[in-house]
């Protein structure tokens, strides 16, 4: 029986080692690895915090009417925004992300609408955060 596996938004993040999701897939197309969500609700969840993060963030980038961003630049909406949201939801794992689903369920809960966040609160530590640290 084949397994259903839907789009994750993290997918990135999880595949190298920063965070874990407890939905978290592995599936390869011919020799590349990508990951993915075996769950659709859960996936649908973290596609919401991930699109009020993406539209709330372009002060911060400098991308005012840029559609496609760098990895760089969706890094730092990514994982600065899911470490600023953890920080929010008074959640202390340093700079990394324990389970994805569990915080995102956290944030819904929270903040049944999506658009209260306080998100001003948030971009510090998007603006900040760096993939790689310099020696």
């Amino acid at each position: 029986m084949a397994h259903e596996h839907f789009t994750c938004p993290f997918s990135h993040l999880i595949l190298s080692s920063r965070c874990g999701c407890q939905f978290a897939a592995k599936d390869c197309v011919a020799e590349k690895e990508f990951g993915s969500c075996s769950n659709q609700h859960a996936s649908d969840l973290c596609h919401s915090v991930y699109y009020h993060l993406r539209d709330n963030s372009d002060f911060v980038l400098k991308s005012h009417c840029i559609n496609n961003l760098s990895v760089g630049q969706q890094s730092k909406i990514k994982m600065g925004g899911l470490l600023a949201l953890q920080e929010l939801m008074g959640v202390d794992n340093g700079d990394k992300i324990n389970d994805i689903n569990n915080l995102v369920g956290k944030i819904h809960t929270n903040y049944p609408d999506l658009t209260h966040i306080p998100f001003s609160k948030l971009m510090p530590r998007i603006a900040k955060f760096k993939f790689r640290k310099k020696p």
